[in-house]
């Protein structure tokens, strides 16, 4: 079947049981990618992913099921599976909302190109010849290149409410990725590079090889440097990745299952005078916005620290209902999970310093290009222990690279240490608009 009609049937069903509360997720996926080595293609992979999911809520108890096979049988056996488990369940205060009587058409946000939809094999396999090409070119010490491709990919989420009504959000972006090793008698370091959009460049697309061998290059020469409370510098693409560990924090259900350091804290000073984080659906082109969450509630931007305060908690409906308040659209579901909390697109305003201007605030610092892993970094404590990569910057000079190092500290301090903010956000497709920090007292080791 196909999705619609495969979403028509279940509704049918629920109808015939006389079920009230139902919702339904229908997900379809397709990607393309091609992989290079040594100056040929070594694997073309396309893959297509479907599923449906299914929510059934009786007297406050839901129950949750799905198939991935859109045929009558499977779909009937997933309906009895949902109406079963919810009756298993321990009640809740969890209601299906009614639909909204008017949702934005999702077509604003910029989320699908139909221009991507026509790249082929040879596009992708191009881009990625090149890049190898690119990455081997130039340096004698570049010896491999462990993996280098190009790709694409489409998305279809649909959310079915009983009433028939639905809502569909399109995505699709391609990209490009490479990583290279250079050697040097005994010391090798590693270069990678990742170029994602909404729209196909073939030139940048295969410039990942040269960007790759670069970052590779940079690292030779590294030293070792003094440890203790340094400035530090995140640039515009380790800023977001290491705070998006932490947004967790923000969730109400984290809150309410004492999962996050932030319960009870609304209206205290978190973070520095004059900061503020928003929870931005609506963002053209970010891979978190859409107009509507996945339990039909109407989505709308939201503070989450304003001036330094922390404003808001984010809700789905259970979450909302144990509080007496309402769903603030912050329900994520795929069709094969139950509801939780997620955040759409975090942003912090940019500030005016470039990266350069941002190293040369204090007369030392370290400038964090690559974080490596973060089993250490814990999201309900805070605490940050991450290993990074980066340069040693003394009155804004880049002296000399530097690895094997760690950070450690607790996202609530560091809040309230970022001393300056830089100007611009990283440009790969992202959720987490947060632009490079410079930061006060974290503690550097090797």
């Amino acid at each position: 079947m196909e999705p619609r009609a495969a979403a028509d049937y279940v509704l049918s069903l629920a109808h015939e049981y006389r079920e009230k509360e139902v919702d339904l997720v229908l997900d379809r996926s397709e990607s393309l990618s091609v992989r290079a080595f040594k100056g040929r293609i070594e694997r073309v992979e396309q893959e297509t992913e479907q599923g449906l999911g299914i929510r059934v809520v009786k007297q406050g108890r839901t129950g949750i099921a799905y198939t991935e096979r859109l045929e009558p049988a499977p779909l009937e056996r997933a309906f009895a599976a949902a109406r079963e488990n919810a009756e298993l369940q321990d009640p809740t205060e969890v209601v299906v909302p009614p639909w909204p009587e008017s949702v934005p058409d999702p077509s604003g946000l910029g989320l699908f190109n139909p221009a991507l939809e026509s790249l082929n094999v040879e596009d992708l396999a191009q881009a990625a010849l090149e890049a190898e090409r690119q990455a081997l070119s130039g340096d004698p010490r570049a010896k491999t290149v462990s993996a280098v491709g190009a790709f694409r990919g489409n998305s279809e989420h649909r959310l079915v409410s009983l009433s028939g009504a639905e809502h569909v959000r399109r995505e699709n972006s391609a990209g490009a990725l490479c990583q290279v090793l250079l050697e040097e008698g005994e010391r090798r370091k590693s270069g990678s590079e990742m170029w994602l959009r909404r729209h196909w460049d073939p030139a940048q697309a295969a410039g990942v090889g040269a960007q790759a061998l670069s970052r590779a290059q940079g690292l030779f020469g590294a030293m070792p440097i003094s440890g203790g409370l340094l400035p530090v510098v995140l640039d515009e693409y380790c800023a977001p990745q290491l705070l998006a560990i932490y947004f967790g924090a923000f969730s109400a259900e984290a809150a309410q299952k004492s999962q996050s350091r932030l319960k009870g804290r609304l209206g205290e000073q978190i973070a520095i005078d004059g900061l503020s984080l928003l929870d931005d659906p609506h963002r053209s082109g970010a891979r978190g916005s859409r107009y509507l969450d996945d339990e039909g509630v109407l989505t709308k931007p939201m503070p989450l620290i304003e001036n330094g305060r922390f404003a808001n908690f984010l809700y789905h409906v259970e979450s909302a209902r144990k509080e007496g308040r309402n769903s603030t659209g912050h329900a994520v579901r795929a069709y094969e999970g139950s509801v939780s909390t997620g955040w759409h697109s975090i942003v912090m305003p940019t500030g005016t310093h470039s990266l350069d201007r941002l190293t040369a605030i204090p007369a030392k610092c370290l400038l964090v290009t690559e974080l490596e892993g973060a089993a250490g970094c814990n999201g309900l404590s805070g605490d940050i222990s991450i290993g990074v990569q980066g340069f040693w910057v003394e009155q804004g000079r880049r002296v000399h690279p530097v690895d094997n190092l760690t950070i450690a500290g607790n996202y609530f301090d560091l809040l309230k240490s970022i001393r300056a903010v830089g100007d611009r956000y990283q440009p790969n497709l992202t959720r987490h608009f947060i632009p490079a920090l410079l930061v006060e007292g974290l503690a550097v080791s090797s």
